[in-house]
């Protein structure tokens, strides 16, 4: 008995879903339901809403790291060449000599008739003040003799202690502001007073022109007199 009850209460409630259900549809259809269907809507229990589930990515590979620049190589650049010595397109101006404190203005000098008469042989003018350059010898920097006189004891005495400089000495001719460096590699004494003219003409050799880049300097010898010829040989460095 109570389970046909029981049957008979559950295809009630069945039918009056399915009525409800019939309405509802009828209502969407045809427009703004009827107040009793609304009434019946609201009452019909609703499912409780799940939580929905946040989804979060993640990442499972290892994070790789930002490449380290390369590190840009310098290339090394090919050794600065030796500067060039130009030859000189002019007399030297200046002449210095560190190890005997020489340093002095070099001038362009002539050769002057010699006091002896003899027309083959001639005497260079010297400067008081200077150094003198002799005319037509080579320029710094060009093959042939460079050859320089000065006083030992006269004027400003500008060759007082050549006879001082020693083998390997550094001598330094300037031209304007451009440097032509020598080295000192031979040193001779010549007696010149009194002596004949071959002999005066074989030391004249030492300042005649050469084949050779070389610079020669010439003085008077001993300081109290002028008896000897110095000549000092100095060639290129390098």
């Amino acid at each position: 008995m109570e389970r046909a009850l029981a049957l008979r209460l559950s295809l009630l409630v069945s039918a009056a879903r399915i009525t409800l259900s019939f309405a509802i549809l009828s209502a969407v259809l045809a427009g703004e339901p009827a107040p009793s269907v609304r009434s019946a809507i609201a009452a019909e229990p609703r499912p409780t809403p799940r939580p929905t589930a946040v989804v979060h990515l993640i990442s499972t590979s290892t994070p790789t790291a930002a490449p380290a620049p390369t590190a840009t190589r310098t290339p090394t650049g090919a050794p600065s060449p030796t500067p060039v010595r130009l030859p000189a397109s002019s007399p030297p101006t200046w002449i210095e000599a560190p190890s005997i404190h020489l340093s002095a203005p070099v001038v362009e000098t002539h050769l002057a008739p010699s006091s002896s008469g003899s027309a083959e042989i001639g005497q260079w003018e010297v400067p008081d003040a200077a150094a003198g350059f002799h005319q037509g010898s080579a320029f710094p920097g060009h093959a042939g003799n460079t050859v320089i006189s000065g006083h030992n004891n006269l004027g400003s005495e500008v060759f007082r202690y050549l006879v001082d400089l020693k083998i390997g000495d550094e001598v330094t001719l300037y031209v304007g502001d451009t440097p032509y460096r020598y080295r000192v590699t031979e040193k001779e004494l010549l007696r010149e007073a009194g002596e004949s003219d071959e002999v005066r003409r074989e030391n004249a050799r030492w300042i005649a022109p050469t084949d050779d880049e070389r610079l020669t300097l010439v003085t008077c010898w001993p300081y109290t007199g002028n008896s000897h010829r110095l000549i000092v040989v100095a060639r290129p460095e390098g």
